[in-house]
């Protein structure tokens, strides 16, 4: 359009000067010759505004056939993930959870469970490869919680180095904390699982020599969460087997 613009004030400038020259003493011959020049640039100046007229028409033609194209990829994607956004959200929201739950420990805690970070990093890789994910809304998601899971395993690095990897817990009170060993695996910062217990009484047995019996300050060592190896699924059989006439849940 700016150039539209500039041919057309050529054109008028070429009249006013065809004009101007009307008002001057000049032979014939002069006249004809101005004449005949003036004449040849405004039917240049005319093939080339015809020329970009036809160029933006060209152009226009093209940005209206890329934003169909727009059009069509977008409704193609739309009808590809369907009803997926609501399951696909649920799952970030797994991710999310597990996530902020393993950056409220301390290294220690978290060391004791870093094989949980690596969980969390297999969903959210299994989360990138489906194409839903390029979505601003859940690239953005996914984005920030690649920058906290690599927080997360920097300080399970750091920790490593540090050799301070021995998560511990001290033993409360009954009557305030309801500490035993059931109650201390199943606390979400710990193993989440009541079930394992048996780890803790194996990883402490220099200071638990009856699991049902701990004391207040004692300063319990976690062993990695896990299943039960083959000795702490022994010690458990033996311990049922020894309570078997009574009650004795740890």
């Amino acid at each position: 359009m700016k150039l539209t613009k500039e041919i057309s004030l050529a054109v008028l400038f070429v009249v006013i000067v065809s004009v101007g020259a009307f008002s001057q003493d000049m032979t014939k011959e002069e006249w004809q010759r101005q004449m005949t020049e003036m004449t040849a640039k405004r039917d240049n100046l005319k093939n080339e505004l015809k020329a970009l007229q036809s160029d933006i028409t060209d152009l226009k033609k093209q940005d209206d056939d890329k934003a169909a194209q727009i059009k069509k990829l977008s409704d193609e994607f739309a009808a590809m993930i369907g009803n997926q956004e609501a399951p696909y959200s649920a799952m970030l929201d797994k991710i999310d959870n597990l996530i902020n739950d393993l950056s409220r420990l301390s290294n220690q805690e978290l060391w004791a469970r870093r094989t949980e970070v690596d969980t969390a990093q297999s969903w959210l890789d299994a989360a990138k490869k489906n194409a839903i994910s390029m979505m601003d809304k859940f690239a953005k998601r996914i984005q920030d919680d690649q920058s906290k899971l690599d927080a997360l395993k920097k300080t399970i690095q750091t920790t490593l180095e540090a050799g301070n990897t021995a998560a511990t817990y001290t033993v409360g009170t009954w009557a305030r904390d309801r500490d035993c060993l059931w109650n201390i695996a199943k606390k979400p910062k710990i193993y989440d699982n009541a079930f394992l217990w048996p780890k803790i009484w194996q990883g402490n047995r220099d200071q638990i020599k009856n699991p049902d019996l701990i004391y207040r300050g004692q300063k319990l060592q976690i062993p990695e969460k896990g299943e039960l190896n083959k000795a702490e699924r022994a010690a458990l059989r033996s311990y049922w087997s020894k309570s078997k006439a009574g009650s004795s849940n740890p």
